[in-house]
């Protein structure tokens, strides 16, 4: 039997500063079966140029800018994998991440998903001078965790069932996809090994308005809590 196809989507706007590096982590990946696509959320910055520099390797979609969620959902519209992850563009990922996820689902058939740990780090042009009067994300420097959306690899299966990405969301939007597939029952797996890299910098999505990105993740989790609410009354 064929190892299955493994499809990344890497949503970019405006990310020209650090997407070659996320694109040669996927093209990288020892985990041959693997195509990419990269989604250019109207970009006005060299990241479509950057992407379509590689040719065939990639699979290169533009759009108007729409948001995150729609560029996602996009990708995976015209991807082909059985199974799905995503890797933000100023991210990146070890060589064998695919692969060590994608054993994992394959020899457990029964898990729809499987996330690893992520080693969070400040990008390197940022100076001492800048760093020290950086207060943001200071407590999940220097440490492992999982569950950031690009140490993620789900079955597409698990990712239809849901809907896909809620295209009305800037913000948390892996968050509300995350707990719809909780709340739909998926069984899930976390490697504990370190297989991605998330990198801080000055440009970040969440570096933004902290009120509104507040706003959204109270949203998601209300959803999440109307969605329990729902099922407790159908007994």
């Amino acid at each position: 039997m064929s190892d299955p196809l493994v499809s990344c989507v890497i949503a970019v706007f405006n990310g020209e500063k650090y997407l070659r590096q996320a694109i040669d982590s996927v093209l990288g990946q020892t985990w041959r079966p693997t195509e990419l696509v990269v989604v250019d959320d109207g970009s006005v910055d060299t990241s479509a140029e950057i992407a379509a520099s590689y040719g065939t390797r990639l699979r290169l979609l533009r759009q108007a800018n729409a948001g995150v969620s729609v560029a996602r959902n996009a990708g995976v519209a015209a991807s082909s994998g059985e199974m799905l992850c995503f890797l933000d563009a100023d991210d990146w990922l070890e060589s064998d991440k695919i692969e060590q996820q994608a054993r994992r689902l394959a020899a457990e058939p029964a898990l729809d998903f499987c996330d690893c740990h992520s080693r969070n780090f400040w990008s390197p042009e940022l100076d001492a001078t800048r760093l020290q009067r950086e207060h943001r994300h200071r407590e999940f420097i220097d440490r492992l965790d999982h569950g950031h959306i690009s140490t993620w690899l789900m079955r597409r299966a698990l990712f239809e069932c849901v809907g896909g990405f809620a295209p009305g969301m800037a913000y948390s939007e892996d968050i509300d996809l995350l707990s719809r597939c909780r709340d739909a029952g998926m069984r899930g797996a976390t490697l504990p090994a370190a297989l991605t890299w998330r990198r801080f910098h000055d440009a970040n999505a969440t570096s933004g308005n902290a009120a509104v990105q507040g706003a959204a993740l109270a949203a998601a989790m209300k959803a999440h809590l109307d969605r329990m609410r729902m099922l407790k009354a159908r007994g």
